[in-house]
């Protein structure tokens, strides 16, 4: 059963032809004809577009185009056939050229679709030529009797057409642009006709020894090369395509046809020209597109980093405002714990003193030992919380290291682990009695020491050695006889909340954080914190610090001299 046209798919096929056919007749028109080859191939760039555009139904209307034209054009009938199957034949080529550059992945840029486009020409042009040669073996259209002649006209009159018209064709979408922002087109025209106008002059009165050819090439390159370093397409193709058009009539009526040698020269010149030009258009518009991209990507990235930098900003500021409320938390806590503790620990005291026998006592006892426990466990708490707050000792003082030295360790006499271990103080003679640092520091540092060589010493000997093995920078070690420190649980010790084991923790009680606080003390300072231990042989906690003989000035210096060496 017979099915009516589709008008929608029809009307794209009629257009097509029709444009062909009208190129073609206009190019015979202008004088480019010679039996079935075209000097100007306008209508080949319109074949392989409409070859793109419509496939198969292209193929056909290119092919019918150059039926139409070659019969309007008084061609006998099986030339003007042979003309057609050489062109449709050729549109199909270079459209399955192009379609399988294009499947390859090869096109994602600028510069690979004018390589796709370039072997769509190829593959346009060989096919005309051997079709035409064929024809011409055939006695259908030969040049001069000659068919090998006629088919290498064709081979090198196709890709010219194909490259100036092919390429107002496929940039059409530009056309909004050109009409919006004009001034582009203007400025390229005006320079074509400038030149079209110094080449008609230079036709006219040629320079000796210079072929025509040459003069056409000498003139082209500025204009060609000025156009493929714009940032559009369509204008610069379109006034390209016109220019090109009115300098080979130049040439022709100056040659007297497009089968002279210096008509082909000068078809030859334009294209490898062109073919350059459009390359390197190609390729400019691929760098600006780079250009453009790097530069988003850029302002994206900054924009992220803008945002990010302003919620780390807001994280930050809501961290400070956090750990300052802590601090003040912390601070009116321990206040208010430290005041009844305070007076459970004083009442206690007020009781021992008094006449009890001796259960009272010791359950007394126990409440005061107990007192004092949990006012050390607060006061550690509050000088952990303060740590972070500053990297700069609170104050620098001059003191006297042998009198700070001597009054730890008289405090640690009378404190209950001190029972049954003898304690020692070895200080080297030439330590100087008055240096200049953080003594507060310093002197919490010493204390926490001494008190854990107590605590982890049932019996021996506590000594506390001061030497100073450079000037400005003191040594102190604390070395007990107790039970020593494995050697995996060395550095953890000075961790927060850490220590030794589990078995310490339950014997010994403590919160960790004696040792921590001590080495975020000694940071402070400039100095360094370490331990000498084996377990069951003891320990030795040494410090070094940069204390100066003179005044805070030069503890200062030292203490960023020492930093700097660690």
């Amino acid at each position: 059963m017979a099915t009516a046209l589709d008008p929608k798919k029809a009307l794209p096929v009629l257009l097509a032809a029709t444009l062909v056919a009208g190129l073609a007749i206009a190019c015979r028109l202008a004088g480019f004809g010679d039996g079935p080859l075209l000097g100007l191939t306008a209508a080949s760039g319109a074949a392989l577009a409409v070859a793109v555009l419509l496939r198969w139904r292209g193929v056909l209307a290119a092919a019918a185009g150059f039926a139409v034209a070659g019969l309007v054009g008084g061609l006998p009938v099986e030339v003007a056939v042979m003309d057609a199957a050489a062109h449709g034949l050729a549109a199909l080529a270079g459209w399955r050229m192009m379609l399988h550059f294009a499947r390859s992945g090869r096109t994602a840029t600028r510069t690979g679709e004018w390589l796709g486009f370039l072997g769509g020409v190829v593959a346009f042009s060989v096919t005309v030529a051997a079709v035409t040669y064929s024809g011409a073996v055939w006695g259908l259209g030969g040049v001069d009797g000659a068919p090998g002649r006629a088919g290498l006209l064709a081979l090198v009159f196709a890709p010219l057409g194909l490259m100036t018209c092919f390429a107002i064709i496929a940039n059409l979408r530009e056309w909004r642009i050109v009409l919006a922002r004009p001034g582009s087109a203007f400025e390229i025209a005006a320079f074509g006709v400038f030149l079209l106008g110094v080449l008609a002059v230079l036709l006219r009165n040629p320079i000796e020894g210079v072929n025509p050819s040459g003069v056409t090439l000498l003139v082209a390159v500025p204009f060609c090369l000025w156009t493929a370093m714009r940032g559009r397409s369509l204008d610069g193709a379109t006034i390209s395509f016109v220019t090109v058009g009115i300098a080979l009539g130049l040439i022709a009526t100056h040659a007297g046809g497009i089968t002279t040698a210096d008509f082909v020269t000068t078809v030859v010149y334009l294209t490898a020209l062109i073919a350059i030009c459009q390359l390197v258009h190609a390729i400019n518009l691929d760098r600006v597109a780079a250009m453009a991209e790097n530069e988003a990507r850029k302002l994206d990235l900054e924009s992220r980093v803008v945002a990010r930098t302003a919620e780390l900003t807001a994280m930050t500021e809501r961290a400070v405002a956090a750990d300052e409320a802590k601090t003040r938390f912390l601070a009116t806590v321990s206040h208010e714990v430290r005041t009844p503790l305070n007076g459970i620990i004083g009442m206690a005291s007020v009781l021992l003193d008094g006449d009890l026998d001796e259960e009272t006592r010791r359950n007394v006892g126990v409440v005061r030992s107990s007192g004092f426990h949990l006012l050390s466990v607060i006061n550690r708490i509050l000088d952990f919380s303060k740590l972070g707050h500053s990297d700069e000792p609170d104050d620098v003082i001059a003191f006297d290291l042998r009198a700070l030295v001597e009054e730890v360790v008289e405090e640690a006499r009378f404190s209950v682990g001190g029972d049954g271990v003898v304690l020692r103080i070895d200080i080297e003679e030439r330590v100087g009695a008055v240096h200049a640092g953080w003594r507060q520091g310093l002197r919490q540092v010493l204390t926490n020491l001494v008190g854990n060589a107590l605590k982890f010493t049932d019996a021996g000997t506590v000594t506390v050695s001061v030497t100073e093995p450079e000037a400005g920078r003191v040594r102190i070690a604390v070395r007990d006889t107790g039970i020593g420190i494995r050697a995996d649980a060395r550095e953890r010790i000075f961790l927060p909340f850490e220590q030794g084991d589990g078995s310490t923790t339950r014997r010994y009680g403590g919160t960790g954080l004696g040792l921590s606080i001590c080495s975020e003390m000694i940071r402070k300072m400039g100095g360094r914190i370490g331990v000498e231990s084996a377990l069951g042989r003891g320990s030795t906690f040494w410090i070094e610090v940069p204390l100066s003989d003179d005044a805070p000035q030069k503890a200062e210096a030292g203490r960023q001299a020492v930093s700097q060496d660690a």
